[in-house]
């Protein structure tokens, strides 16, 4: 019997039981005509298909083929694995910004990575004085300067006097604005009553930052006082998030233990999100 009349077969009921249970297909259209419990009525045995590549679910309409693959259920298990790895990053990368932030507030971040940039100290200022009064009665005063800054003025004023410091001998100042660090200035004049004596300012700037005076052979020398050399990213270690962009700059730095607004909306926030991926883990 060809393929044509058992089909005819299973459509008038004429076929053989035996004729449907080795074909798969007569099967199959016979259960959509008649049902399965008519045909295991019949005897009628379904025909017995191996898994490929899992197992394989029969409906009710006859045969529709719903595989559960091995790839899907790795599929399954890869996503699996992502979402408890993500359970343990979040909450971890959330608790790094937490101590970040409060260290940063408590200690400063400063304190750690060292950004901030100072300007070079200038060089501290030196300047010493000698005087020497000769046979023939000419009085040689010289001034040697150190530390000077490039590009500043300095004016040296001086007063000498004769015969104690009753007469004026002369009242002179010395002026310049060179790009020197170090410079030796030197005068003479002619001492007829000695004791001589003189008293010398040297102003950067217009500010007074050294005196000499001597009498005879004693001389003494005054330096002001010199500011104390800024310690200004060692004092400031805190970060300021607003001046983030820049800091290398100072204003980028401010006094740990003290904190703003951002340090406190930071704190606040990692905190909450610290409990929620705790709760959610819970």
């Amino acid at each position: 019997m060809d393929a044509s009349e058992r089909i005819k077969g299973v459509l008038d009921g004429s076929i053989q039981p035996s004729e449907i249970s080795g074909d798969e297909e007569l099967y199959y259209m016979a259960e959509r005509i008649y049902g399965r419990d008519a045909l295991e009525n019949l005897g009628v045995e379904p025909p017995v298909k191996p898994p490929e590549l899992g197992t394989v679910t029969l409906n009710g309409n006859g045969g529709v083929e719903i595989p559960n693959s091995e790839s899907s259920q790795e599929s399954e298990n890869n996503q699996k694995i992502k979402v408890k790895r993500r359970r343990i990053v979040i909450p971890l990368i959330v608790f790094l910004c937490l101590i970040i932030s409060s260290y940063n507030v408590s200690f400063g971040l400063g304190s750690v990575i060292t950004m901030c940039s100072e300007e070079e100290p200038v060089q501290e200022l030196e300047m010493g004085t000698s005087s020497h009064l000769n046979e023939n009665g000419t009085l040689y005063i010289v001034w040697n300067m150190y530390g000077l800054n490039n590009y500043s003025e300095y004016v040296l004023e001086w007063s000498v006097s004769q015969n104690g410091s009753s007469e004026v001998v002369e009242d002179g100042i010395s002026a310049w604005n060179l790009s020197e660090s170090a410079r030796i200035t030197s005068f003479n004049w002619i001492i007829e009553n000695p004791p001589y004596s003189y008293l010398s300012t040297l102003f950067e700037d217009g500010f007074p930052v050294a005196w000499s005076n001597g009498s005879g052979e004693q001389v003494i020398t005054v330096l002001s006082e010199s500011v104390e050399q800024g310690t200004y990213c060692d004092d400031n270690t805190r970060l300021i998030w607003a001046e983030y962009s820049n800091l290398e700059s100072k204003e980028a730095w401010g006094e740990a233990g003290t904190g703003d607004i951002i340090d406190g909306a930071l704190i606040m926030m990692f905190a909450g999100m610290l409990l929620i991926t705790a709760r959610k883990r819970a």
